[in-house]
């Protein structure tokens, strides 16, 4: 009980681990964080005309107990409730989502190019194709679903091409294919919404995600300290240097630095292993969001956009999530999230007036609309998708092979750099085990059952 553990990183996996350290009365520790503000990509952020805006359409839903006894205490049950009400919006239609098993609503021509492929796939003996993520996508659902929707809404998101990626991680990520049932939907004239593990989710009353994780600060008193960076780690002192040039020690080190920055800031790192975290891909994003002086015209969650007219590859009609995200009900609001990289690059300066033309060509709002626009808001979130490449899993092996024997644990979105174990309810447990792991043995399920 006397080892001293370094948390480097406030967000939702470094405060997991405060909140797990404080529940078993470990007293050696401390939390640092390179912004003023805690919550990571979790946080959230107010404007000057009164709209609560988070980095990107984040809902709560979870997959751990422990996750939900957090959420309730951090929350005290100040929440909403939802029914997921999610849609595609492609050809001027409204496709309720899971697209696939809702392709009915297609235009004539689109839903027979996305039968006849759907059928072919049916026929395709033994299991899908794994040579990537796009051979994966074809062989299970055939060309027309993969060309219509699946092609172009994931490479929006990922911000590459699909056949950089592999198909090893989609786990409860994508929607499984029942050919004979889709086709029942189609016969039928059905609705098949309720596939998901977010098809419910809650929300903060106040305060966006970010009251989440705000709601532990009064708790972390002098342990915490904000806009205090780590520059480099020395492995064989165990130490840790700050961009205030303050040093700390520790005896066990909780990092949810990127990995590619981590391996850069130890010193001693091997040169090949520094090499291939650099080549580790990920997407970036930017968060724009519009606040509108009229009531809300709809009760949709969120949109898929795979539409090139339309940056963006997701609205979300955040008001929705809660009313207290606008100033009233005489307001709303919308916020889009765009996804860059180098091999897909945006101009932040343009971005916000190209969603808005994005949002007025997809249908999504009315030229008139444009009159009632009384708030616009960009947020830069480097780091927003862990692209899984064809060559991520053996990086990753190497990286933490070396980097878990000198006590050096990287967790969380970016530092396992894990897509699949990269929502919140995972984020936060990950911490939660690493302490349990740490002071008492226990087994890592989230990290260890990655795979």
């Amino acid at each position: 009980m006397s080892d001293r553990l370094l948390i480097l990183g406030a967000g939702p996996t470094g405060l997991g681990a405060a909140y797990r350290l404080g529940q078993v009365g470990h007293e050696n520790w401390s939390i640092r964080e390179r912004n003023g503000y805690v919550g990571g990509l979790s946080a959230s952020f107010r404007d000057d005309r009164g709209f609560t805006w988070d980095v990107g359409g984040h809902v709560v839903f979870s997959h751990y107990p422990e996750f939900d006894r957090f959420f309730e205490e951090m929350t005290r049950g100040e929440v909403f409730r939802h029914e997921r009400k999610s849609y595609i919006r492609i050809a001027s239609r409204w496709v309720p989502y899971p697209f696939q098993n809702n392709i009915r609503h297609l235009p004539p021509e689109l839903l027979e190019e996305c039968l006849q492929g759907l059928e072919e796939a049916s026929r395709r003996p033994g299991p899908p194709d794994t040579t990537n993520f796009l051979a994966w996508n074809v062989s299970r659902l055939g060309r027309g679903i993969t060309r219509c929707f699946l092609q172009p809404d994931n490479e929006k998101r990922w911000a590459c091409p699909l056949d950089m990626l592999s198909a090893t991680w989609v786990g409860d990520r994508v929607s499984p294919v029942d050919y004979g049932r889709i086709v029942e939907n189609v016969r039928l004239e059905r609705d098949d919404i309720s596939w998901g593990p977010n098809k419910t989710f809650q929300f903060p009353r106040h305060g966006g995600t970010g009251a989440i994780f705000e709601a532990m600060v009064p708790r972390l008193g002098e342990r915490l300290r904000l806009s205090r960076e780590a520059v480099s780690i020395d492995p064989r002192a165990r130490t840790v240097r700050f961009s205030d040039g303050s040093q700390e020690s520790y005896d066990a080190l909780l990092t949810t630095i990127p990995l590619d920055h981590l391996l850069g800031r130890i010193e001693g790192a091997p040169e090949p292993l520094v090499a291939s975290a650099r080549r580790l891909r990920r997407a970036d994003g930017l968060i724009v969001g519009i606040g509108l002086n009229k009531p809300v015209p709809t009760d949709k969650c969120w949109i898929y956009c795979p539409d090139a007219a339309a940056p963006h590859f997701r609205t979300t009609y955040f008001s929705n999530y809660s009313p207290f995200n606008a100033p009233d009900e005489e307001h709303y609001s919308l916020m889009c999230d765009i996804s860059h990289s180098d091999l897909r690059p945006r101009n932040r300066d343009t971005i916000v007036e190209e969603t808005i033309q994005g949002l007025i060509a997809t249908g999504i709002l009315a030229p008139e609309d444009r009159d009632a626009i009384v708030s616009t808001y960009r947020i830069d979130a480097p780091y927003t998708y862990p692209v899984p490449t064809l060559e991520r899993d053996a990086i990753l092996d190497a990286l933490h092979a070396w980097l878990e024997p000198l006590g050096i644990h990287s967790r969380g979105r970016f530092g396992a750099w894990l897509y699949e174990i990269g929502n919140m309810d995972h984020s936060v447990v990950m911490g939660m085990q690493w302490v349990d792991s740490i002071l008492s043995g226990e087994r890592e399920n989230v990290w260890l059952d990655r795979v």
